[in-house]
């Protein structure tokens, strides 16, 4: 459970709801520039994503509160459509909550939509499959340094295109992630083959005036290995790596120096979307994001706020 990282010890919430109050459980879908914080997990004396919306869930449905999210996004990566469940004893209509947390909350984080979810529902554990998108400049600007990769170099399109079939697939990814103690970036589905095995079935390099935008769809991802996968396809693509390479790292599963060295910087990741049993979330092929607000987020927006359409005014 994320608790609040400003009340003492005995103001936190409890662990666990007491068993005589209903337990109601909520989704919420949120979208964050984390430039500012220090990824999503509460961490001691430093300012995240979970942190800060504790404080505001506090507020709204009180000190007993259970806060998860979908994906533990690191230090600086963004979200288009972070999933979180929100479990508390006290009873709010969605529309009511998602007002009263969002004049809470600061302007880098918003939350799209509330929903309510079965009493078990887990926003990770009941993930099947989870977007990522980075964002590479092939151009200097003075705009959204802090949502881009400037790479300098001339990239080749067709090879980074080669280098990325060699990541699809269910592959060990030990020489693409960052392997700590407690593997603290790591999203296990629930029945998941293990900590550094991954299907991922969708990477797509795609060109866009002066940029490139890479997708990335797998289910689960493990600390930095986006931001690996993405700085080892820029290799490929200045040539100081052949796409073969990478087929020889994956099949090596052992850790990588000089992967690690080519780790991607956090400002151009943003988690896209994370899709659930008996969801079907449309595939977007057509992608023609801007510098700093990808038309992926209003995609995205459109997507969970879907309206009838309006009937044709009369002319007078």
């Amino acid at each position: 459970m994320y608790q609040n990282r400003n009340e003492r010890p005995q103001d936190r919430p409890s662990d666990r709801p007491t068993k005589k109050e209903p337990q109601n459980c909520y989704r919420f879908t949120i979208e964050y520039d984390g430039t500012r914080y220090q990824g999503w997990q509460v961490q001691p004396n430093a300012r995240t994503i979970a942190g800060t919306l504790t404080d505001a869930l506090v507020e709204v449905f009180g000190k007993d509160v259970e806060l998860g999210g979908a994906g533990r996004t690191d230090a600086g990566v963004h979200a288009l459509g972070q999933v979180a469940h929100v479990k508390t004893a006290k009873k709010i209509h969605p529309a009511e909550a998602m007002r009263g947390i969002n004049s809470l909350l600061p302007a880098d984080i918003n939350v799209l939509r509330v929903d309510t979810a079965e009493p078990n529902f887990n926003a990770r554990k009941h993930a099947i499959a989870r977007y990522y998108l980075y964002q590479i400049s092939l151009q200097r600007t003075a705009f959204a340094k802090r949502y881009i990769w400037w790479v300098k170099d001339p990239l080749d399109l067709a090879a980074m295109r080669l280098g990325a079939e060699q990541f699809r697939g269910f592959h060990d990814f030990t020489a693409f992630c960052h392997m700590d103690s407690d593997q603290r970036g790591e999203e296990i589905p629930e029945g998941g083959e293990g900590p550094r095995r991954v299907d991922l079935h969708d990477i797509t390099v795609m060109p866009r005036p002066g940029m490139l935008v890479i997708r990335v769809g797998a289910s689960h991802f493990l600390w930095k290995m986006v931001r690996r996968i993405v700085g080892s396809l820029v290799a490929v693509g200045n040539g100081n790596m052949r796409p073969d390479d990478i087929r020889d790292l994956l099949r090596a599963r052992r850790p990588s120096e000089a992967v690690a060295q080519m780790t991607a910087p956090a400002s151009g990741l943003f988690l896209e979307r994370v899709e659930y049993p008996r969801e079907i979330s449309e595939r977007i092929e057509d992608l023609t994001p801007k510098m700093g607000v990808p038309n992926e987020r209003i995609t995205t927006v459109r997507n969970l706020h879907r309206q009838p359409a309006r009937p044709p005014r009369r002319k007078e």
